[in-house]
């Protein structure tokens, strides 16, 4: 064999992960296996082991590598532009899967539903994020709005342009929902009163909050579940708490 026509060393090595992948799954694999494998795909032409190993130790585990912005990954001698897009680009995949192989036609009515509606919109990220569903009357979401994002814990949004939204949807009702990427999924005072205040622009407009949920990556709360969903009443221009 003429000596350009030799295959890299590393070429045998990624036929036999790939058998392997093949014969037992990626489960089989550990962290920085899989992470080898996938980046076998953005580096087809280089051994891909070491770099495997730098990520997780510059991040702290496969799921961090994943969920890290582009930039981030891009300070970690070895990823480029290109290959950074591409790993990020796993969990976008994930997320864009999961929100579709939900059931466009099914309402949402208990807190089963809402969770089960709402987890894919806020899947591996790692800021806060603060989304609106407008619903109609027999529960069927007609759109879901992002309002707002910004660090972990904290995100701001603009109240007047969330009534606008609201009512250019033409629902009767809003399913709130916004994650606590680092903490517990336990309302704080501050969701509370934000509730309270969205309840009370929306009321006079016949648009009620039906609830506000709170998710993490393994938990979520609801406002409703606790009496803390205000109405409004429109005899004394207020809102009460049922």
């Amino acid at each position: 064999m003429a000596e350009g026509s030799k295959k890299p060393l590393h070429a045998n090595h990624r036929a036999r992960m790939q058998q392997r992948v093949r014969e037992n799954g990626l489960e089989s694999l550990q962290e920085h296996e899989a992470l080898e494998y996938l980046l076998f795909y953005a580096i087809p032409r280089k051994d891909t082991n070491a770099l495997a190993h730098r990520l997780i130790e510059h991040f702290g585990s496969f799921c961090r590598v994943l969920e890290a912005e582009e930039e981030a990954l891009c300070q970690v001698e070895g990823i480029g532009p290109t290959s950074a897009r591409y790993i990020h680009s796993v969990l976008e995949f994930s997320r864009y899967y999961a929100l579709h192989k939900r059931d466009p036609r099914k309402p949402i009515r208990t807190f089963e539903d809402e969770v089960e509606y709402l987890r894919p919109l806020f899947m591996g990220y790692q800021e806060e994020y603060f989304y609106l569903v407008a619903l109609n009357d027999g529960g069927h979401p007609l759109q879901t709005v992002l309002l707002g994002k910004g660090i972990p814990n904290q995100v701001t949004f603009d109240y007047q342009q969330l009534a606008r939204i609201a009512v250019s949807t033409r629902c009767t009702c809003v399913l709130l929902a916004h994650n606590h990427p680092s903490g517990l999924a336990s309302p704080s005072i501050s969701d509370q009163d934000a509730t309270a205040r969205i309840a009370a622009l929306l009321g006079p407009l016949g648009i009620t909050v039906f609830d506000h949920v709170i998710l993490t990556p393994t938990d979520a709360a609801s406002l409703k579940k606790i009496g803390r969903v205000p109405v409004y009443d429109p005899a004394y221009h207020q809102i009460v708490y049922p």
